[in-house]
């Protein structure tokens, strides 16, 4: 292994160090290392390399396989002691490469772009003379190159992002997601709140709960049941019914629905944003009048139209959470696919948008740029 003399340090070459160093220079994983592993096959035979030399062949290397990208000084084995901070008024915080990687994800760019332009960004800011960088001249700076490389609608989501999570008066997001079981309303929830910065997520099947634990099945039957079997509990529905299914699942969707709208107010009560998910969401049912004007609301339906991958899921489902067996869904699909019908059709009819979830990360991209989208004109 060769080693690099630097006045009178010695230090091993590591091709990771190298690949690393690459990287935080704007280089893709895949393009570090090839060029990192093509500095390592022209020192291979070397024992000691002196630091000028070693940053010229880094340099040499990387230009010949990728003109038009900078790669600094080329000296990678130096720990970057230098920080960079972002002022805002008075006060001060570190900059941080992931953190606006995920800003920016936060508006619909993709894990690649975001990733990428934050990357630029850092090696922008370390190769300023300035410590401290304005935060208003900072996000210019993030705004006109999302602009270039993403277009303008992007770069228009960022700003809008921006005011909203430094804007002290605003109003708090309530996201609501609404679907029949097994269409993944729990993973997508809590990827939005990781990308979004929501710390309350709340099922309606956790709402459901605790209201069993208050309220007896002699008093509410419909209510200790799941939402695809309600109709089949005696005293759920009436003999005069005429599609059972919808109308134990409408009942039980009323009963929960006291419990979705006291959750609202309390997080309005204390200005948080809150992401609510469940099937027990109905426009008709959940009269959300009461809180307009306290809240930007964003309601959305999740879907699967396929029966087999529905039987994916649940037979997944039922891996990971034992107590949740996935024959008890399979048993049920015909009532489950009644009920999502309801779902979208009653959606449908008060303008909710209905994503199919096949691709989670298409669907939880969407659903960003759709919030994105809301805050804009709401903001305006």
């Amino acid at each position: 292994m060769a080693t690099i003399v630097d006045g009178k340090k010695s230090i091993p070459f590591l091709r990771g160090m190298l690949a690393h160093y690459l990287i935080e220079h704007g280089f893709t994983f895949q393009d570090a290392y090839s060029v990192a592993d093509r500095v390592r096959r022209e020192i291979q035979k070397v024992k000691d390399i002196s630091a000028d030399d070693m940053a010229e062949i880094v340099r040499s290397v990387a230009q010949k396989e990728f003109e038009d990208r900078p790669v600094g000084d080329g000296v990678f084995w130096a720990p970057t002691a230098r920080q960079i901070y972002v002022g805002d008024g008075e006060s001060r915080t570190l900059f941080s490469q992931e953190r606006l990687a995920d800003s920016l994800q936060a508006t619909g760019v993709d894990h690649d772009l975001a990733h990428g332009i934050a990357r630029r960004i850092e090696v922008d800011l370390l190769g300023a003379e300035e410590e401290v960088i304005a935060r208003k001249n900072l996000v210019r700076r993030i705004t006109q190159l999302l602009k270039k490389e993403g277009g303008d609608d992007f770069a228009e989501r960022f700003r809008t992002w921006y005011r909203f999570r430094h804007e002290e008066r605003h109003k708090p997001l309530v996201i609501l997601i609404g679907g029949a079981s097994g269409v993944g309303k729990t993973s997508v929830s809590v990827a939005l709140a990781n990308q979004l910065r929501i710390s309350r997520v709340v099922s309606t099947d956790s709402i459901r709960q605790i209201m069993r634990l208050m309220i007896s099945p002699d008093l509410m039957p419909a209510l200790h049941a799941s939402s695809y079997t309600a109709w089949k509990v005696a005293g759920a529905v009436s003999v005069e019914d005429a599609n059972p299914v919808i109308s134990a699942f409408r009942e039980q969707v009323m009963r929960v629905g006291v419990g979705v709208k006291a959750i609202i107010a309390r997080a309005l009560e204390e200005n948080d944003s809150i992401i609510i998910d469940g099937v027990h969401l109905l426009p008709d049912l959940l009269d959300l009048k009461p809180f307009a004007g306290d809240a930007i609301f964003v309601w959305v339906n999740l879907h699967i139209e396929d029966e087999k991958q529905f039987t994916r899921r649940f037979k997944q489902r039922g891996k990971e959470a034992t107590k949740r067996s996935a024959h008890r869904y399979v048993e049920n699909i015909d009532a489950i696919l009644e009920i999502q019908r309801h779902i979208l059709s009653t959606g449908k009819e008060h303008n909710i948008l209905a994503y199919e979830n096949t691709d989670f990360e298409e669907t939880t991209q969407s659903q960003l740029t759709y919030v994105m989208d809301l805050l804009r004109k709401e903001l305006a």
